[in-house]
């Protein structure tokens, strides 16, 4: 406790809002990878269990409900910027996408030639043939086998607070977000909420 208050005294006003910033990202960066390490499931283990394999719902869907869930934690975080007072937050996401396990046959011909001056010529031909791996359901359909989803990348995010007309508040918004989502500066657009 001495230690934080000597901290206190040494900063000032803007050594405060610097911890309090790092603190709130700190709790965000905690909340996002607890999300993130509870959706990985137990694919961990390296088996494959096609028995035990199901197929989500559309991505549109869980695209949507991580988008609202990744806002709704940053509002509650924003929110406790000092000066921020209530907070909306907008994300945009881009495109995701599965990529599905395939077998691909590969098929490589060399034919040399000779003509009757006694020039020789190879000719290499390669061809190439993919095929989705397919699973059998329980119902007896077949579904290509999903390895892996990749999810959207954050494209931009808009931050609406009651506080954001002050300049260090908006700042610490900015800031905050750059941090916690990993993405650049100038895709973080803060502006001030109606009254």
């Amino acid at each position: 406790m001495q230690i934080l208050k000597n901290f206190m005294e040494k900063k000032g006003k803007k050594g405060v809002q610097n911890l309090v910033v790092m603190l709130i990202a700190g709790v965000v960066l905690l909340l996002i990878s607890a999300y993130f390490a509870s959706t990985r499931g137990d694919g961990e283990s390296g088996e494959l269990r096609v028995e035990s394999l199901e197929f989500e719902a559309p991505v549109v869907t869980s695209t949507l409900s991580q988008e609202s869930y990744i806002a709704q934690q940053m509002e509650e975080i924003l929110s406790l910027v000092a000066g921020a007072g209530q907070v909306r937050v907008m994300l945009t996401l881009g495109s995701s996408a599965s990529v599905y396990a395939q077998n691909t046959q590969i098929n490589l011909a060399i034919t040399t030639e000779e003509d009757g001056e006694g020039g020789v010529r190879n000719i290499d031909t390669e061809t190439s043939s993919h095929t989705y791996v397919m699973v059998r359901q329980g119902d007896g359909s077949e579904r290509p086998l999903r390895i892996q989803e990749l999810r959207p990348n954050i494209e931009g995010v808009i931050i609406v607070a009651e506080g954001a007309g002050d300049v260090v508040v908006r700042d610490a918004l900015v800031r905050a977000a750059h941090t916690v989502l990993g993405i650049a500066v100038h895709r973080v657009q803060v502006f001030q909420m109606q009254q």
